[in-house]
């Protein structure tokens, strides 16, 4: 009975993979607890005021809108590293 475990035929592309599910799984995560905090904490955040409006009124209109597309570019941006880090390591091997 053998139990080696078998060896696979694409490593880099198994790393690219798994690098970019944690990637994906952090920046949801991320964005899922500040809209859970946000939400969860919006009469408190409505003590204070901005531009004569209430902040947690504004976060739940502009804030979170506006959190959501800057972390989808850093995912872009980072998920572009991770490509082009494996397509340097494919032209060395």
């Amino acid at each position: 009975m053998a139990t080696e475990v078998p060896v696979d035929d694409y490593p880099a592309r198994d790393r690219h993979q798994i690098q970019t599910i944690i990637l994906a799984a952090v920046i949801l995560v991320i964005v899922l607890l500040a809209v859970i905090i946000t939400v969860t904490s919006v009469a408190w955040f409505n003590l204070f005021g901005f531009l004569h409006f209430p902040i947690g009124f504004y976060l739940l209109a502009q804030g979170l809108l506006i959190f959501i597309v800057v972390m989808a570019f850093w995912f872009i941006r980072l998920q572009e590293r991770i490509d082009l880090a494996r397509s340097e390591n494919e032209g060395l091997g």
